[in-house]
């Protein structure tokens, strides 16, 4: 004979099991305004709020995806073209800032230049997320805190940056300082406030660059 105590457990597993079996392969969990639908046929779980549909989780976001976050570094070949990419506009963004620089005010010019920036980055978004591809825009407050911090910190960038260059300094010292200069206090920074690690050869390396730093700013002062 069982005791009361073993049926009540084996009825609640029995309950739960039956529970579990009616959710189904598309299970729906509301809270009050939101609703979770999962779908694991494409790996996606989309969380809609208010009638606006975003993922609950970047990790959850199609693994095809060419944006979704990953935790693992990919293949050189993978991140290096556009990587360089990168690399090539923002030297083209400092070219022309410093073309600019001297026929208008650093911070009217920084406000154009994020306008332009937030119009490439409407249509990008618009054409992801309606075009063919259908690509869901993820997000989570805690991403859209840190959005809004490097946005806080690249328009002071874009502003100073005018400022510098509309100084008269050649763009051969400017930019050179400025984006090596990005480089060694990320690798600082880095290390301090995200606990990432460098090798010895990479602390050299963020030498190096500081040295080199030095050199071209000294550049044309006879020092």
């Amino acid at each position: 004979m069982r005791s009361p105590e073993i049926s009540s457990a084996l009825s609640k597993m029995q309950r739960l099991r039956r529970s579990d079996r009616s959710a189904g392969s598309f299970g729906s969990a509301s809270a009050g305004s939101i609703s979770i639908h999962q779908s694991p046929a494409n790996e996606k779980t989309r969380l809609l709020v208010h009638g606006n549909l975003q993922t609950s989780s970047p990790q959850l976001v199609s693994k095809e995806s060419m944006f979704a976050p990953g935790t693992e570094p990919p293949p050189l070949v993978q991140w290096l073209p556009p990587a360089l990419i990168c690399a090539l506009s923002y030297a083209l963004y400092n070219i022309f800032i410093k073309k600019g620089s001297a026929s208008i005010h650093p911070i009217l010019g920084g406000v154009i230049l994020q306008i332009v920036a937030a119009i490439l980055g409407i249509g990008l978004c618009s054409f992801l997320a309606f075009g063919p591809a259908k690509e869901p825009m993820f997000w989570d407050f805690r991403g859209l805190y840190f959005a809004i911090l490097a946005g806080l910190s690249v328009g002071a960038a874009e502003i100073l940056s005018f400022l510098v260059n509309g100084m008269g300094v050649p763009a051969v010292q400017s930019i050179p300082v400025i984006i090596g200069g990005s480089v060694m206090f990320g690798c600082v920074i880095g290390t301090i406030f995200l606990g990432e690690e460098l090798s010895l050869s990479g602390w050299l390396g963020v030498a190096l660059i500081a040295a080199g730093i030095g050199l071209v700013g000294m550049e044309g002062h006879g020092e």
